[in-house]
């Protein structure tokens, strides 16, 4: 064989293995649609609602203290309409440097009942952390103090006088006086002020030095409602649980539907209308302050659409890295029943290095309201505390708040949920109990 047939013989088999790698590499290469199927599956969420901090970050209710008496209701349309514009306001220091007065107990007792003045009290369900408020609200002045309140008072001025507003907080006895200066916000409080009239008389009983409850001196009729409920499908939260939900495998038992991905687990609880996502592999890290614990908390709800009904901030403990969020309908919390038990009412997150560590919510959201029935008449605030007084196995110096709930109970093998008013007891402890009338109280229920 001369040289020019081995060139081209060794030409042809160059050739051929060439057409053969270029065939392989076009054949076995993943398709473009696999690719992005599986390396850049995004989460999806459970739905489209998303929530400023001052929408779940809201008072509990709102009261009217004159230097003669005190008036309240539960309807909450003064209570949102004050609130959503006091988002609007500027507030202003002033040439005060220190921006938290700490007071005695006596002169705190004597500021909060001082009768020189008429204000307007907005009560919260836990502290909030000064940061988120001043997140929320346009402040003028940078302020570092870590201070917590759990009410805010609005005088009601003179036509050309000033407008505060003071963040108070109970529990450390400290008070930040704050100006706006706004023509219009006088006449907004005081037009506040003037429907007293159309409010239900309330007294302070007090439970502790510096920490009186404020209770209707009659009986309250509040209707109770029945709605239908969603039960949110299964694959909709692996979704939007899951960064890569085509990597999760599931495990059906008699109890619970398990979802995991080695790493995180998702247990989906039908008869208890429960749903718990873990991430087991956390450790103990630093201790977030409140205020980015609250933020990282709100975010992390926005991301994968969790906001399915109306929600409360409840509390936040910052020692466990735990917030909790209470449904609610209007201003009043939703509470479950330990008599007719269908589900969680409440929105639960402990966190660990930044992320989620524990999170547990309901599986279910109200829907269409079917019914309201006659209104319910509930004792009155002086009954209330006459039970409480009389009841030697409550220390009353212990107890947090009393508040109006509505109670969620129901079959679990029904859609259908019914909301009744009625009196529910905090303690400080965290333990919630029920008030029933001359039935007496109801321990550790409600949720």
């Amino acid at each position: 064989m001369n040289k020019e047939s081995i060139k081209s013989a060794t030409l042809t088999v160059l050739v051929i293995i060439s057409l053969f790698f270029t065939w392989n590499m076009w054949n076995l290469q993943p398709s473009y649609e696999e690719f992005q199927n599986n390396s850049f599956f995004e989460s999806v969420p459970i739905g489209p609602e998303r929530r400023t901090p001052y929408q779940v970050i809201r008072p509990r209710q709102l009261y009217i203290h004159t230097p003669e008496a005190h008036f309240s209701t539960l309807d909450d349309q003064y209570l949102e309409a004050l609130w959503t514009e006091m988002q609007d306001w500027n507030y202003s220091l002033g040439n005060n440097k220190n921006i938290a007065q700490t007071y005695t107990e006596e002169n705190f007792n004597n500021w909060i009942h001082s009768k020189a003045e008429a204000k307007i009290e907005l009560r919260f369900l836990d502290g909030i952390p000064l940061e988120t408020m001043k997140s929320m609200f346009e402040w003028d002045t940078d302020t570092n103090d870590s201070i917590h309140f759990d009410r805010i008072y609005l005088n009601v001025p003179n036509e050309k006088e000033a407008q505060k507003v003071y963040f108070v907080s109970t529990e450390n006895l400290k008070i930040v006086e704050t100006s706006v200066n706004l023509p219009d916000e006088n006449q907004f409080v005081s037009t506040i002020y003037n429907k007293k009239s159309e409010f239900s008389s309330y007294f302070a009983f007090e439970t502790d030095v510096g920490n009186e409850m404020m209770l209707p001196e009659n009986t309250i009729e509040l209707d109770s409602y029945q709605y239908l409920t969603d039960e949110i499908d299964d694959e909709r939260f692996k979704d939007a649980l899951f960064s890569n939900p085509r990597l999760v495998k599931q495990d059906v038992n008699f109890s619970s539907n398990r979802y995991t991905d080695s790493k995180r687990e998702l247990n989906i609880f039908p008869n208890e209308h429960l749903v718990r996502f873990v991430n087991p592999t956390l450790t103990e890290s630093s201790v977030l302050e409140e205020y980015l614990l609250l933020e990282q908390s709100i975010n992390y709800l926005n991301d994968h659409g969790g906001w399915t009904d109306d929600y409360l901030l409840f509390n936040i403990d910052k020692s466990n890295q735990q917030i909790r969020y209470v449904m609610s309908i209007g201003s009043i919390p939703v509470l479950t029943s330990t008599e007719e038990y269908f589900g969680p009412t409440m929105i639960s997150q402990r966190w660990g290095q930044n992320e989620i560590a524990i999170y547990e919510r309901p599986s279910y959201q109200l829907m269409t309201q079917i019914s309201s029935s006659n209104p319910i008449s509930l004792i009155s605030g002086k009954e209330v505390a006459e039970i409480l007084k009389a009841d030697q196995s409550i220390d009353i110096s212990m107890i947090k708040s009393i508040y109006v709930a509505y109670e969620l109970g129901g079959s679990t093998d029904q859609k259908y949920v019914k909301l009744t008013p009625s009196w529910c007891i905090e303690m400080k402890d965290g333990t919630l109990m029920k008030l029933n009338g001359n039935q007496g109280r109801d321990k550790g229920g409600l949720e």
